[in-house]
């Protein structure tokens, strides 16, 4: 069976527009960061060179564990990231963030406009 170019451009067109709809679903709201707690591993296993000039291995990633929370007028959200340096969301304390809820999971979107899917650890309800 012979697959048409075209047939196939529109196939792989009409997936990828199906996910940039979904994002665009989202209900994306603004809150504020209010607390970020960072725990760096006291040790951190691998292999190491023998000479580190020689062009060896490199020392492993290390990865830290980020507590975040966001509040808004009526919600508090507590999450949690496990990143290497170059994946984490920079978290500035009292700075707006943009965020979607869908039911247990969290998407931020950080200062570059890249989406970030995480698991919600809490939600509580204020009181009004």
């Amino acid at each position: 069976m012979k697959i048409d170019r075209a047939a196939a451009a529109l196939v792989v067109l009409s997936l990828s527009a199906s996910t940039v709809c979904q994002a665009a679903d989202r209900e994306w709201q603004t809150g504020r960061w209010t607390d970020v707690e960072i725990v760096r591993p006291k040790v951190v296993f691998g292999i190491v060179p023998r000479d580190p000039t020689a062009g060896g291995q490199r020392s492993p990633a290390v990865v830290e564990d980020r507590l975040y929370v966001i509040e808004t007028d009526a919600l508090r959200v507590e999450f949690q990231q496990k990143a290497a340096l170059d994946r984490r969301i920079d978290a500035i304390i009292g700075e707006p963030v943009i965020f979607a809820l869908e039911k247990n999971t969290i998407y931020i979107k950080d200062a570059r406009g890249k989406e970030h899917k995480l698991s919600v650890k809490k939600k509580t309800a204020k009181a009004r």
